[in-house]
């Protein structure tokens, strides 16, 4: 989807171009900062995994990925060792940034159209109250209103939702299984900041996603109450039109097979729960670790 992100983004640059009062450019600052703090916080969840999944390895004395190396054998001599622990730290922890970026961007996006609505509803409030503007350019005003919440609504995170929330059901699924069955004291503690860091990947976009429902709502009401029963016919109309377009509310999609809301991010652990549940009523768990203890 980086071809689409990447065409929304000069939608957003014309919603930028319009007129904004001190309120609006507070929200956009407001923005900027929002999204810098929330990449460096999945950031550092995901340092977080990481970490503690080197420490834990190297306490009992094993690289944490043991990753083949054809260069030098890491059990030879404890040199051999921190250089290949160091190596494999290096990569995962370039991994998990990347990662951060992925994860970070359908926030960020979702957050970005959701502010420009807060702005685009002030817009609408002020409006019947712009005494400094005639009836033709408060009518081209509106129109332009209309034109922007079309340039608003362009979502590109649907296939990656999609995506994620499949992909992670499965994974809790796994990672209890490990939990369970496998890990050690250290190795449980890594998992549980990996659950963390899994589960990190679609609680903030549910979260923000229902929050954009609420704003869509407000939107309409804020053309209700926009003081239009005194302007001219053709206005009316045009405010009939936004407020009909505006009535349904905006619920952003994973494939348009289920809604992205925070009851989905409830579902995908329930999910995870199911997998776990028929492993174990399958009774694979004994016999996988039976296999691992031959």
């Amino acid at each position: 989807m980086y071809k689409r992100l990447i065409k929304a983004t000069k939608y957003m640059d014309k919603l930028d171009q319009r007129p904004i009062d001190e309120e609006g450019e507070f929200k956009l600052r407001r923005i900027v900062a929002f999204s810098n703090r929330s990449t460096i916080l999945f950031a550092s969840l995901y340092l977080s995994y990481s970490s503690s999944t080197f420490l834990s390895s190297v306490i009992v004395g094993k690289p944490p990925y043991q990753i083949y190396n054809p260069v030098f054998e890491w059990g030879n001599s404890t040199r051999n060792f921190i250089v290949q622990s160091a190596i494999e730290y290096v990569m995962i922890d370039f991994h998990c940034v990347q990662q951060a970026l992925l994860d970070a961007y359908p926030v960020i996006y979702i957050m970005i159209i959701r502010t420009h609505l807060h702005i685009l509803s002030r817009r609408i409030s002020k409006l019947g109250n712009e005494k400094k503007l005639n009836k033709d350019e408060r009518y081209e005003e509106l129109v332009q209103c209309v034109l922007d919440h079309k340039n608003i609504m362009h979502p590109v995170i649907s296939g990656t939702m999609f995506v994620q929330f499949l992909i992670i059901g499965i994974i809790l699924g796994v990672t209890t299984i490990h939990i369970v069955l496998f890990a050690n004291f250290f190795a449980t503690v890594a998992s549980l900041f990996y659950v963390a860091s899994i589960l990190a990947e679609t609680f903030p976009c549910s979260y923000m996603a229902n929050s954009l429902m609420d704003d869509s709502d407000q939107l309409s009401l804020a053309i209700f109450h926009s003081k239009w029963r005194n302007e001219e016919p053709r206005y009316k109309q045009v405010v009939v039109f936004f407020l009909q377009h505006t009535q349904k509310t905006l619920v952003l999609t994973a494939m348009k097979i289920f809604p992205i809301t925070m009851n989905s991010n409830i579902n995908v652990v329930k999910f995870a729960f199911s997998v776990y549940t028929l492993i174990s009523q399958m009774d694979l768990g004994q016999k996988l670790k039976n296999s691992v203890s031959d």
